[in-house]
């Protein structure tokens, strides 16, 4: 007889008792760990939940959560009910299964993990579901039962052997590529491109995002290979920036020969322009956009939590999760084109194998000084060279392992006029924001 979960820790420890690759990096890349099939069987046993609902399905290495985020706030403009699958969350796991903008509660959580272990006793004790999977199955049953219009989904990592790649959906969007998980996803951006394009599906057509590096090539060849129109979005649209700081952006953007103008975008930096016009040409592509009040209303009320987020307290914090080199260009640059202050305190915590020397060189250019502190997490942690990269680009660093030290620290050592910036990892932006919002909001 399977057992009853009865309380949401009973639930969260089942769900955390299976394989988690968020946590385990060590199981080797392929089919044979990394496959949708175990995904797919879980979605026969509850019935194909997926059969009834229409999908948005977005991967890439930068900006697919903010364009995740975007889809799902102008899908509801225009009163459609949305679901939407995202990853990491930043401090309940209910965040990454909304419905209508809303994160499941901690009762239908349960409710939904009791339906998987009979489920699970089905499978061979070779071939369980890992913990992402079965997340995919809930998220999917949950969008089911709540008679969603459309679902947008959020690769975890790569994208042909992830598990929402079950899907097949209206549309496949991919947001900037660059090099990060090259230890899985391969060393060439040609590579991880590859990986990244298995999203595309036959018929079906693909949003090329912006792109830094030169891998319209591989997703052309992949979208061809599948007869999937491809749409690149610096060939379909433009945008002019009026007005930015860091409240946001005023843009006006041409989208398919539409005029969209006056657009005020509550997310700072020049990428989250570009995250939108991705978005607008996806959804206009799909005869889904919303009339532009609507739109402009939804763009000028996003808040998207560790992604240039501004925290106004006893001093002015900006929370960013920039993990990898061209993530924290990024963040310098918006920092540069949308912020005023007179110094610039970094907190920065990277997990291992990430390329910290990158991270730390773009963030040494504009700081004042460099705190490495410990991102708090499962993973693998080398923050000795992390604070030996950091010393060798900047003369004023500090190593305070503790996230609560780091912070008092820049609080004392700033004033009222600075930033506290801190970054480098999800796993180092969630905690520092639990401890602004209880200490120094």
């Amino acid at each position: 007889m399977a057992q009853v979960l009865h309380t949401l820790d009973e639930a969260l420890d089942y769900l955390y008792s299976f394989i988690n690759y968020e946590v385990d990096s060590s199981y080797a890349y392929g089919a044979v760990h990394y496959n949708v099939d175990r995904t797919v069987r879980l979605l026969e046993l509850l019935g194909n939940p997926q059969d009834h609902i229409q999908f948005i399905h977005v991967a890439g290495t930068k900006g697919k959560g903010s364009v995740c985020v975007m889809l799902d706030a102008l899908l509801r403009a225009d009163a459609r009910r949305t679901g939407m699958f995202t990853s990491p969350h930043i401090e309940r796991v209910n965040e990454r299964i909304t419905v209508c903008g809303q994160p499941i509660s901690d009762g239908e959580f349960i409710g939904l993990m009791n339906r998987f272990p009979s489920l699970i006793d089905r499978f061979d004790k070779e071939m369980l579901p890992t913990t992402f999977e079965i997340l995919t199955a809930m998220a999917v049953l949950y969008f089911r039962e709540h008679e969603i219009d459309y679902a947008v989904l959020e690769t975890g990592m790569g994208g042909r052997f992830d598990s929402t790649n079950f899907c097949d959906p209206l549309l496949s969007i991919i947001t900037p590529i660059s090099y990060d998980h090259m230890d899985k996803l391969g060393e060439r951006i040609e590579d991880i491109a590859g990986e990244k394009a298995g999203i595309i599906k036959p018929g079906k057509p693909v949003v090329l995002g912006y792109q830094a590096y030169d891998i319209v090539d591989v997703i052309a060849a992949a979208a061809s290979k599948c007869n999937a129109p491809l749409y690149q979005v610096k060939s379909h649209c433009s945008f002019n920036i009026q007005r930015s700081s860091e409240r946001g952006t005023l843009f006006d953007a041409d989208v398919l020969d539409r005029d969209i103008s006056h657009v005020f975008l509550s997310l700072a930096g020049r990428h989250q322009v570009e995250n939108a016009v991705t978005t607008l040409l996806g959804l206009e592509l799909l005869h889904l956009l919303p009339p532009d009040q609507a739109a402009l209303e939804a763009f000028s009320s996003l808040d998207f939590p560790t992604r240039l987020e501004l925290i106004d307290g006893k001093r002015k914090f900006l929370l960013d999760s920039a993990h990898n080199g061209d993530s924290a260009r990024v963040l310098v640059q918006a920092l540069r084109s949308s912020y005023r202050y007179d110094r610039l305190l970094t907190i920065v915590g990277i997990v291992k194998d990430k390329d910290e020397t990158a991270i730390i060189r773009s963030l040494a250019d504009v700081s004042d000084l460099l705190i490495v502190t410990d991102p708090v997490t499962h993973k693998d942690l080398d923050t000795e060279r992390v604070v030996s990269a950091a010393r060798s680009a900047h003369d004023h660093t500090l190593l305070l392992r503790d996230m609560d030290e780091a912070i008092e620290c820049a609080v004392e050592n700033s004033g009222p006029a600075d930033i506290v910036l801190i970054t480098g990892s999800f796993y180092t932006t969630s905690p520092a924001r639990n401890i602004i919002m209880e200490r120094w909001r």
